[in-house]
C-alpha cells in the first residue's frame, strides 16, 4: 500500500506533463501545432496597386490557402478550408469582384473560391 501511494505521484506528474507537451486543439476541433509556420497576410485586389486585371492577371498565381479559424496559412491543417487566392509580387490577393473575371481566369478552382467573410476579413494596405 505504501509503495503504491509512492508511485502515485509521480505516475500523475508524468501524465501532467505529457499532456502539456500535446497539440493544442482550437474550438472547431482543428489541431493547430507549431508546424503550420507563419499566417499569410491576405489582402483584397485593388487596381491602384495590384493593376488592371485585364492585363495583369497572367502573371498572378493562383495559389490554394488554408484558413483555420479566421487566419491563413500556406500549410494544409486537417480540417482547414481551402480558399484559393493569386500570389503577386505584392503578396498574396483576393481575386477582383468583377462578373468578367469569373468568366476569364479557366485557372481558378471554383470550388475553392473565397466568400464574403473572406473578403472581409482582406487586409487593407499600408
Amino acid at each position: 500500500m505504501r509503495a503504491m501511494k509512492s508511485l502515485l505521484i509521480p505516475m500523475l506528474g508524468a501524465t501532467m506533463l505529457v499532456a502539456a507537451c500535446g497539440p493544442s486543439y482550437s474550438r472547431r476541433g482543428v489541431v493547430v501545432t507549431a508546424e503550420v509556420g507563419p499566417g499569410i497576410d491576405l489582402y483584397g485586389y485593388s487596381v491602384d496597386r495590384d493593376g488592371d486585371w485585364r492585363t495583369g492577371y497572367r502573371g498572378w498565381t493562383p495559389v490554394v490557402v488554408y484558413e483555420v479559424d479566421g487566419r491563413y496559412y500556406s500549410t494544409n491543417v486537417r480540417g482547414a478550408r481551402q480558399v484559393q487566392v493569386y500570389r503577386t509580387r505584392s503578396g498574396y490577393v483576393l481575386p477582383p469582384r468583377d462578373q468578367e473575371w469569373v468568366r476569364t481566369d479557366k485557372r481558378f478552382d471554383r470550388k475553392k473560391i473565397p466568400t464574403d467573410v473572406d473578403y472581409g476579413r482582406a487586409r487593407p494596405r499600408p
